[in-house]
Formats: structure tokens, sequence, C-alpha cells
């Protein structure tokens, strides 16, 4: 709705049968128009930037995000530990951390695929 107000034009002939619907009228477009302000307001004020957004999430999820890193800090103690007294296991522990790291490479490229195919609606299930 804009903001322009048009005058109403009464009719000189039934100037006294429409005055209670145009101010009926009237009254109805004002409370719309200030319902769209309203949540035009409630909508704006909502809006932080994407930077902000990330840092709000990760301060909420950090009772899921500790736990996680107090296991990469764990198993980095631990594999340092076991290469540090066996020096010839090295080359397995990587060898086998390096292909954990491309599956999951590989599945992340996957979902990254599917979901851009979803979003593009081009995206055909196997079955069909």
């Amino acid at each position: 709705m804009s903001d322009v107000q048009h005058p109403i034009q009464h009719d000189t002939a039934t100037s006294n049968d429409a005055s209670p619907e145009n101010t009926l009228l009237r009254d109805n477009i004002a409370a719309l128009v200030a319902i769209k302000n309203e949540n035009i307001a409630r909508f704006t004020e909502g809006k932080i930037n994407i930077t902000s957004a990330l840092v709000e999430q990760k301060w909420h999820n950090r009772h899921q995000m500790f736990p996680y890193r107090m296991k990469e800090e764990i198993y980095g103690s631990v594999l340092s530990e076991i290469l540090a007294h066996q020096p010839r296991m090295k080359n397995v522990i990587l060898a086998r951390l390096e292909a954990v790291y491309q599956q999951l490479r590989n599945e992340e490229a996957q979902t990254l695929s599917r979901t851009r195919a979803l979003l593009e609606n081009s995206y055909k299930t196997p079955n069909l």
C-alpha cells in the first residue's frame, strides 16, 4: 500500500448515506497501514549480518561443540603418543587418516551437489 492518500469524493445526493461507510473504510485503511508498518518494523528489527549470526549460533551451540573439540584434542594426544612410542606406525596411521578424510570429502561433495540440484529443482531420485 502506498502512503499517498486520495481525497474521498462525496456525491451530493448520497453524502448522508455514504459518510459512515467512508469513515469505516478510512479507519480500516489506516489500521491496515499500521499493521503493515508494524510487520516491516518487526521483520527488519531481527536482521543481523552473517558473521554475527554465525558467532551467535556458535555461542548457542557451544555445549554441542565443546565435546567435539575435547574429542579432537584427546585423539590428537593419543596419536602423538602412539607415534612417539612406535614411529613405524606413522605411515599406516597417516594413510588411514587420509583415506577417511577423502571419504568424508567425497560424501560432502555429494551432499552439496544434491543440495544444489534440489534448489534448482533438477534432482531426480534413483528410483524414479
